[in-house]
């Protein structure tokens, strides 16, 4: 019994799932194998003998199976936050330029060690222990406050919620308060506020920052990821802790997750976390104000907001198996159908991926008739969407080498004429080429002819 091949169908729109599990792992569009083999790309067949077809097939079969073995390497999180773009239906060789999106660029901080910047806009009117602030401030120990600290600067050990001690912020959200080390001629904290009204959000963040040690390669290489997330309207404050590590060797490991009023009167902490020595890993905690002075705490879900942290996010684009790319964008030219895998690394600590199919329509068409009767009057290529062929040059040459038609646009087709007048019947050579850094590549050629 053998496998063949049948002719491939034209794909439908991506797939909008988000993921299915893998265990602990996470795949998107697992539908990819069965709609393949069921009726998209590899419709399938019993029949006699084993012909040459099953070796395509069987080609296809590793390079899923290298994909699934990747999963399992590398972890990823279940957010439906980066996006490849959508599916893409081209001729042979017409270059497409994929993009991978996430999230809108934070605004970067550049703080000190044991500093305090300020004030910044919070965006929406946001209400915290009964009085409304717009505006906030940012500790590099992992705090916002929304009143002045001026004697915090400098402090840098974590104490239990709550305290009046005047060097410590108040009306203030720690997340975690731990001694962190910003001040190594990078950043590594942002801010961006998200959304419309009144559903705005405003997103603080601190990405691999390194925690402090007298020593520094006793813990530079501990790290802390996490956010500070404020809600319009109903004022809620939520804590999403990528990484909290471990550094015995300074402050005994302690610091303190929790918030505070103005006075240092009252303050809740989350239990376990109030200037005590612990880790943390993918936890998420909801401070929901009750009253004017007191909060409920709850465990939520781990999930951070989509903002993209300066320089330390990593793309990775593949195709298939083989890795081509550490852009954002890339442009590719397949004269096969091919998926494109794109894994992005955040803050040394999520990865997170999404798949495109650029589907491969053969073939270009041989002839065309143009006549003015409607029909095949013209000679296309096929790219779609639109936008994304945007490197895209197409040429048509005569019998003696002269170019008689070029255009960039996907979307111009070539009616058979040249300088406004019809040529005449015969075999017309086209080329199809795009330029990048390194030089020009033609990505497909071929002849057509025009029947008059």
């Amino acid at each position: 019994m053998w496998l063949e091949r049948r002719n491939a169908l034209k794909p439908k729109h991506k797939t909008q799932n988000c993921r299915v599990s893998f265990k602990n792992h996470h795949y998107k569009n697992l539908d990819i194998l069965q709609n393949l083999s069921n009726r998209k790309i590899f419709p399938l067949k019993l029949s006699g003998t084993l012909p040459r077809n099953v070796i395509h097939f069987s080609f296809f079969i590793i390079h899923f199976s290298f994909f699934i073995l990747l999963f399992f390497l590398f972890p990823t999180t279940a957010f439906c936050q980066l996006d490849a773009g959508p599916n893409d239906t081209i001729n042979p060789g017409v270059p497409v330029t994929l993009t991978a999106t996430y999230g809108n660029p934070g605004i970067p901080v550049i703080l000190g060690d044991d500093d305090v910047a300020g004030p910044f806009p919070i965006g929406f009117s946001f209400r915290f222990f009964g009085k409304n602030f717009t505006e906030f401030y940012l500790g590099s120990n992992g705090w916002v406050s929304f009143t002045p600290s001026p004697n915090t600067a400098g402090i840098r050990n974590p104490k239990t919620l709550p305290t009046t001690d005047n060097t410590y912020p108040k009306n203030v959200i720690m997340g975690p308060w731990i001694d962190l080390w910003p001040g190594t001629f990078d950043t590594f904290v942002f801010y961006l506020t998200l959304g419309d009204a009144p559903n705005r959000q405003l997103v603080v963040m601190w990405c691999q920052v390194p925690m402090y040690s007298q020593n520094k390669s006793d813990c530079y290489d501990s790290i802390a990821t996490f956010q500070i997330i404020l809600h319009e309207g109903v004022n809620t404050v939520e804590n999403q802790i990528l990484t909290k590590k471990r550094c015995d060797s300074w402050w005994d490991n302690r610091a303190t997750i929790g918030v505070q009023n103005g006075d240092g009167s009252i303050g809740f902490a989350v239990p376990g976390r109030n200037n005590t020595s612990f880790t943390a890993s993918r936890e998420g905690w909801l401070y929901t104000p009750v009253s004017v002075d007191s909060f409920a705490i709850t465990s939520i879900p781990f999930h951070m907001q989509p903002i993209v942290p300066g320089n330390k996010i990593v793309y990775n684009w593949y195709e298939w198996s083989q890795q081509i790319s550490t852009n954002q964008t890339i442009t590719v030219s397949p004269n096969e159908t091919t998926w494109y895998y794109v894994y992005l690394d955040l803050c040394s600590g999520i990865t997170l991926k999404d798949s495109v199919l650029v589907f491969v329509a053969k073939p270009v068409p041989n002839a065309f008739t143009p006549n003015g009767d409607g029909l095949n009057d013209k000679f296309r290529i096929i790219g779609t969407p639109s936008e994304n062929i945007t490197k895209y040059n197409f040429r048509i040459f005569d019998r003696w080498g002269q170019m008689i038609f070029s255009t960039t646009d996907i979307n111009e087709a070539w009616d058979g004429k040249a300088k406004g007048q019809y040529c005449p019947a015969g075999v017309y050579v086209w080329e199809i080429f795009y330029e990048d850094s390194k030089k020009t590549k033609v990505t497909n050629k071929g002849t057509v002819m025009l029947i008059r």
